[in-house]
C-alpha cells in the first residue's frame, strides 16, 4: 500500500507540474488575464503602495511578474528572464518596451507592499471559499485546516534583527528563522490567511499566531488542527465565536472512555472544566 500511495502522490504532483509548466509557458506575463490591473490599484492604493502609475514597471505589472518568477525555478525564476517576460508583455500590448537591465526591476520589486500582497491573495481565497460547489464542502460545511511551520530567510542585518536565529547557534552561524501559522481551505486548497512572528519571544508561540486568526474562521466553520492548539481555552474561544472544531486530544489530557456519555465505539460525550489559570 505504501507503494501505492507513494506513485499516486508522484503521479498527482506531476500531473500539477505539466498544468503549471503549460499555464507559465504562455508569452508575457500569464497573471495578467487572471489577476486584474484594477483589483491591484484598488488595494494596493489602500496601503498606500501604489507606485509607476505612468511607467513600465506598475504595480499591476510587478504583480504579475512577481507571481509568476516564484512559481518558476532555475534560470527561469532569475530577474533576466523576468525583465525578458516583461519585455515581450510590452510587445504585445503595444506598451513601452524597457531595456534588458534588471536595476529597475529589482528595485520596483522591493516597493512591492507585504501587507497588500497579504490583503490581495486573501481577498481571492475568500472569494474561491464563497464560491465553492456544495460538492467542494464537508457535510456541507466549510472545513478550514491550520497548521505551523518555520522557515529561514537570508542573513542580512535587517532580518536577524526582526527574526533572530536560533539561540543553539552561535552569532553568524545561522539563519534568520521565522514561525508562521496557516488556515487553509479543505474545500479550494487556498491559503486564506496566515501570520508570521520571530521564532522565539513572548506571543510568539503557534497558539498565539493563530490567535490572530480567528477572523478567517466564520460561524459555522469546522477548525481542523493538531493535538498542539487543542486546549480548552483555544476551543472555547472558537466555540464563543461560533466556529466548531475537529482535533487530536491533547497528549497531557487522558481519554478515559468508561466516562461520559457513550454516543459509539470509540465515540462519548465529555464534559472539560475551565482551568483556574484560563483568563475569564
Amino acid at each position: 500500500m505504501a507503494g501505492n500511495l507513494s506513485e499516486s502522490s508522484s503521479e498527482g504532483s506531476s500531473s500539477f507540474q505539466l498544468i503549471l509548466d503549460s499555464f507559465l509557458s504562455s508569452a508575457g506575463l500569464p497573471f495578467s488575464n487572471l489577476l486584474s490591473a484594477e483589483r491591484i490599484a484598488r488595494i494596493f492604493a489602500r496601503h498606500n503602495g501604489l507606485f509607476g502609475t505612468h511607467g513600465v514597471y506598475s504595480t499591476a505589472v510587478m504583480v504579475w511578474s512577481f507571481l509568476g518568477q516564484v512559481l518558476r525555478d532555475g534560470k527561469e525564476a532569475s530577474c533576466q528572464s523576468a525583465v525578458a517576460r516583461v519585455m515581450t508583455y510590452c510587445q504585445l500590448t503595444g506598451k513601452t518596451t524597457p531595456t534588458a537591465d534588471t536595476r529597475n526591476y529589482c528595485r520596483a520589486r522591493a516597493k512591492l507592499s507585504v501587507p497588500a500582497l497579504r490583503e490581495l491573495s486573501g481577498e481571492i481565497a475568500n472569494e474561491l471559499e464563497e464560491a465553492a460547489e456544495e460538492h467542494w464542502l464537508w457535510k456541507g460545511r466549510h472545513a478550514k485546516l491550520i497548521d505551523g511551520f518555520t522557515f529561514t530567510m537570508p542573513d542580512t542585518e535587517l532580518n536577524q534583527d526582526e527574526f533572530p536565529q536560533q539561540s543553539a547557534q552561535s552569532p553568524g552561524c545561522g539563519l534568520p528563522i521565522a514561525r508562521a501559522v496557516a488556515v487553509l481551505s479543505l474545500a479550494t486548497a487556498c491559503v486564506l490567511d496566515v501570520a508570521i512572528g520571530p521564532y522565539k519571544g513572548k506571543q510568539t508561540g503557534e497558539t498565539a499566531l493563530l490567535r490572530k486568526l480567528f477572523a478567517a474562521l466564520k460561524p459555522g466553520d469546522v477548525a481542523i488542527f493538531d493535538r498542539y492548539y487543542c486546549s480548552f481555552m483555544m476551543i472555547a474561544s472558537l466555540l464563543n465565536q461560533g466556529t466548531d472544531v475537529c482535533a487530536r486530544l491533547h497528549h497531557k489530557r487522558r481519554a478515559d472512555f468508561r466516562r461520559g456519555r457513550r454516543l459509539g465505539k470509540y465515540d462519548h460525550l465529555v464534559s472539560w472544566t475551565k482551568p483556574i489559570q484560563c483568563p475569564t
